[in-house]
């Protein structure tokens, strides 16, 4: 056994040394820890001078309060006292984006949507490691999305950027973010381009909004393989091509807006189309052709259906006509034949029909009103016969009835006369008899019934 060790004087003080910063150490840790809070509270104090020192920030004062900053306004708090959470969307702050920001360990939320903050993207936020929540849209953000913009962080699951002055290309490096959930890119003027190959890494998005974004070539490819989307906008941009049937087969999907892009050919669905359609919007395409697909006529939860401003042709599914969610039915300006179906609005509680400038004959379908909200019909420009229906004369909720240019004709209803909901009626150029009222509702805007056979004088 080796004798023990002597412990001269210099030792000792070391020893003793040693042993100070050991007990010391742990304290100085503590205490660190307990005095972060009133360092967040500064930080938040140079974001509220970073934006001027705005009225609506007044109560971000001493950082040296009971309870500061977790009892300010517009921040959350963790147990610990870290501020996890600032949400100041629409609170009126401008200027550029502080980089104090980026000193917040622990913030998982941030939403500065629908302000005036300007200049580059924050690159300080890359330093916000627990990030999963960041709303920077509608404000007025310009310059490039930075090519490094993937080093957001794993964890962030939520990024909304919609309605800036971004420019430049889409990032390829947003694909690096595979957690994201939600992806909203809209309205911002990216230079012309295609969404990024690396796209197809973003399985777990739930919702892509990319309107307005300069968007060219086909339908993106790499969208197809996002098989958790339930919301897919695309609309206003340059995409041309036919629509993949394969977007039709993404089982979860609920809305889906393709509107005002160069689209052409037959809607082709060769598989089922996913149950949970609530929303599509074709419109604006000009180009795509064919008929209404009879699988929309399954569609048992879809609400809203826009097709207008194309080149549609063939007769609508009756089956339309019974779908049980449908409250907006937009056909107008294609060259549809046939029929409304004949059950449209009994199943329903339809608010809207536009079925202007087609090929469409028949009669006014008598049950449009038949759930009590239709307030929107316009069917100007078709070749539609028979007399105006007395139920919807009598639809108290109707406010706008254009049916000018048709061959309607007989008697109109004298409900439709005094109807003091209407606010505007057109039924110019039909075959329309009967004598005109001596009174007219007192709320009607416009009126417009001439070249009918009506008898009387619009003035007593």
């Amino acid at each position: 056994m080796a004798p023990p060790r002597r412990v001269y004087p210099r030792d000792r003080a070391y020893f003793f040394l040693l042993l100070a910063l050991l007990l010391f150490c742990p304290v100085r840790r503590r205490a660190a820890a307990q005095s972060q809070p009133a360092d967040e509270a500064q930080l938040l104090l140079q974001i509220k001078s970073a934006w001027g020192n705005p009225p609506v920030l007044a109560r971000w004062r001493n950082a040296s309060s009971p309870g500061a900053p977790c009892t300010w306004t517009f921040v959350g708090c963790n147990t610990a006292g870290l501020v996890t959470n600032l949400t100041l969307c629409s609170a009126g702050v401008a200027g550029p984006f502080p980089d104090a920001v980026g000193g917040f360990s622990a913030l998982t939320y941030l939403d500065v949507s629908n302000n005036s903050i300007s200049g580059a993207f924050p690159t300080a936020l890359y330093r916000c490691a627990s990030l999963r929540y960041l709303d920077l849209s509608e404000n007025n953000f310009t310059s490039e999305l930075p090519a490094d913009i993937g080093r957001l962080g794993e964890n962030l699951t939520t990024l909304l950027l919609y309605g800036n002055g971004f420019n430049g290309t889409i990032p390829a490096t947003l694909g690096a973010l595979t957690r994201l959930r939600t992806l909203w890119l809209a309205e911002n003027p990216f230079l012309a381009g295609e969404l990024p190959v690396s796209f197809k890494n973003l399985t777990n998005l739930v919702s892509l909004w990319a309107e307005q974004c300069n968007l060219v070539g086909d339908f993106p490819s790499h969208v197809l393989e996002m098989k958790q989307l339930e919301v897919l906008s695309l609309s206003n941009n340059m995409l041309k091509g036919s629509i993949p049937a394969a977007v039709w087969r993404l089982s979860k999907l609920q809305e889906l807006y393709l509107y005002s892009n160069n689209f052409s050919g037959d809607v082709v669905i060769d598989y089922f189309a996913a149950v949970s359609l609530t929303f599509i919007d074709l419109s604006e395409n000009y180009k795509l052709t064919g008929a209404i697909p009879e699988v929309f006529g399954t569609l048992k939860n879809l609400t809203e259906l826009y097709l207008f401003r194309n080149n549609f042709s063939g007769k609508i599914p009756t089956s339309i006509g019974q779908l049980p969610s449908l409250s907006v039915f937009r056909l107008a300006n294609n060259r549809f034949t046939g029929t409304l179906p004949p059950d449209l609005g009994k199943n329903s509680v339809l608010t809207l029909v536009e079925a202007d400038d087609n090929e469409l004959t028949g009669t006014i379908p008598e049950g449009l009103c038949a759930r009590g909200q239709l307030r929107y019909l316009t069917a100007m420009g078709n070749q539609l016969n028979g007399s105006i229906p007395a139920a919807l004369a009598s639809c108290t909720t109707l406010r706008i009835l254009y049916l000018d240019n048709n061959n309607l004709s007989g008697d109109v209803p004298e409900a439709l006369w005094t109807a003091p909901q209407l606010r505007y009626l057109s039924l110019k150029s039909n075959l329309l008899t009967g004598s005109l009222p001596a009174t007219f509702s007192s709320n009607l805007r416009r009126l417009l019934i001439g070249n009918n056979q009506f008898s009387g004088s619009l003035c007593s």
